[in-house]
């Protein structure tokens, strides 16, 4: 059985819809619909420099078909360990290193990742625990807990990085998806 990458988002982002304050209407919002917009509903910065985006792509994209659901996986490990933010084969975060690459951001945006990877911080050996037997070419860590920081980050994201549409609004007001 292949793994699906886009049932797991869609799974981390109905998560962190359910996360959201809850709004009092009878409304919710069909994923199956709005998955893409709600990943979109805050403005985020890329998670490496140009340089690590080309020279991970450059390294994967031989090797593994960019359009393959293994290809995401391995990029942002390769990415994430690049960069310093994974320090070992243990996949331990290392916070400073992230934080040293969100200083060139709003002072806002930057402490909203900061808390966020603080949080997931916390659930690292959770996140470990549950990638320990995801069939990928690459480990799956990096991309689980960059979900985490990404969910956290939406419920915490600052007024002028929001998106202003209609799901957007309804994602910041707390509608939750469709059951």
């Amino acid at each position: 059985m292949e793994w699906n990458w886009t049932f797991l988002f869609r799974s981390f982002l109905l998560l962190t819809l359910h996360l959201l304050p809850q709004s009092v209407a009878d409304d919710c919002i069909d994923m199956d619909l709005h998955s893409m917009e709600v990943a979109r509903c805050c403005r985020y910065e890329p998670i490496s420099t140009e340089e690590v985006a080309e020279k991970c792509y450059q390294e994967l994209a031989p090797n593994i078909p960019p359009n393959s659901s293994d290809f995401p996986v391995c990029f942002i490990d390769c990415s994430y360990r690049q960069m310093g933010y994974i320090t070992n084969e243990a996949n331990e975060i290392d916070q400073s290193k992230y934080g040293q690459f969100l200083a060139g951001f709003d002072t806002a945006y930057k402490i909203a990742v900061e808390r966020a990877v603080a949080a997931c911080a916390t659930v690292q050996e959770d996140i470990r625990r549950d990638v320990a037997n995801v069939p990928s070419k690459c480990n799956a860590f990096a991309l689980l807990f960059h979900v985490c920081v990404t969910q956290i980050t939406l419920k915490h994201c600052p007024d002028d990085r929001w998106t202003a549409s209609e799901i957007c609004g309804k994602v910041r007001m707390g509608v939750p998806p469709c059951a």
